[in-house]
């Protein structure tokens, strides 16, 4: 019960933040100003804020992240997504040290990706849940795939191969893709009943894309999911606001522009007309104060009541 409470203080603080736009976990996240639908170049979300002084380093210049019982750790998907920063910083600036930094966190990235493919995305966290993640994988392979496209070493391709193969392997045997019939569901929590978390769903489709883009046979199962979430997008609508999960949370203002950007790019990748629709209607939600405000009523009440597994607080 004290746990609860005191990750309940955290995470109320950390959620705070992030309305407030002061974490460096939820920094404003655009469409990516270097994407390219034909080949693997800038990535489809500008993380480029993240690199900054919000973002803790550690002495090997890692991002740590700090969670609920003040341990810093390395978090996975916080390394990944720092190097797809730091390669469209060196795209957008030409300066090679954010490209030396890039190789840094890809060194840690394969260094630590497990003989299955994985990543252990939630150990770190101490989560007691969850493990392994649909976005850290499609993550992870987005950021080796720049690598290989800087190198042309096979062993980055190879492992980003590995990484999206396991993201497709059945929940039932340890991965993280719920397949029903034609549809193709990518779970950033693994988890049944399914959560379908949008934002970590449509990551998760970006690595599937990126190789897709040198290995076209995995065009197939981006097309798949991609038709998958178009199909299901009235879930993640509540008339007012966007939704986060299936669990009915309300997104965080955050994350509603967070969820426009993303199906902008979807709809520029797939062609299909459900994402154009749908980022045009979450903007009219979002044009409207009223809504906001009460989004953010909804949230925070959900936020109280809801069970903490683990939390960043930094």
């Amino acid at each position: 019960m004290a746990n609860q409470v005191s990750l309940k203080l955290a995470m109320v603080k950390r959620w705070f933040k992030i309305l407030t736009g002061s974490s460096a976990t939820a920094v404003k996240q655009g469409r990516g100003k270097y994407f390219d639908t034909k080949s693997v170049k800038g990535y489809y979300n500008d993380l480029t804020k993240k690199v900054g002084e919000g973002t803790s380093l550690d002495n090997e210049g890692l991002p740590v992240s700090k969670i609920s019982d003040g341990s810093e750790v390395n978090f996975p998907i916080a390394v990944f997504q720092y190097a797809l920063a730091l390669y469209d910083m060196f795209i957008e600036t030409g300066d090679v040290k954010y490209k030396t930094d890039f190789f840094t966190q890809i060194s840690w990235i394969m260094e630590h990706q497990r003989k299955d493919g994985s990543w252990d995305c939630f150990g770190p966290l101490k989560s007691d849940k969850y493990t392994v993640s649909s976005m850290g994988q499609g993550e992870g392979a987005s950021a080796l795939l720049r690598a290989y496209t800087q190198t042309q070493d096979n062993s980055y391709l190879a492992a980003a191969k590995k990484a999206i193969d396991f993201m497709l392997t059945p929940m039932e045997n340890g991965g993280t893709a719920f397949y029903n019939n034609d549809e193709l569901y990518l779970e950033e929590y693994p988890q049944t009943p399914r959560r379908s978390v949008l934002n970590g769903w449509i990551f998760s489709s970006f690595g599937l894309y990126d190789l897709s883009l040198y290995m076209p046979e995995y065009s197939e199962k981006f097309i798949d999911t991609a038709k998958t979430i178009a199909a299901h997008l009235d879930n993640y609508d509540n008339g007012y606001w966007s939704l986060y999960d299936l669990e009915k949370r309300v997104a965080s203002p955050a994350y509603h522009e967070l969820h426009i950007a993303l199906l902008e790019v979807m709809y520029e990748l797939s062609g299909i007309d459900e994402f154009k629709i749908y980022a045009e209607k979450f903007s009219k939600y979002q044009s409207k104060k009223g809504n906001k405000y009460r989004a953010i009523g909804k949230k925070f009440t959900q936020k109280i009541t809801e069970h903490s597994d683990s939390v960043i607080v930094k």
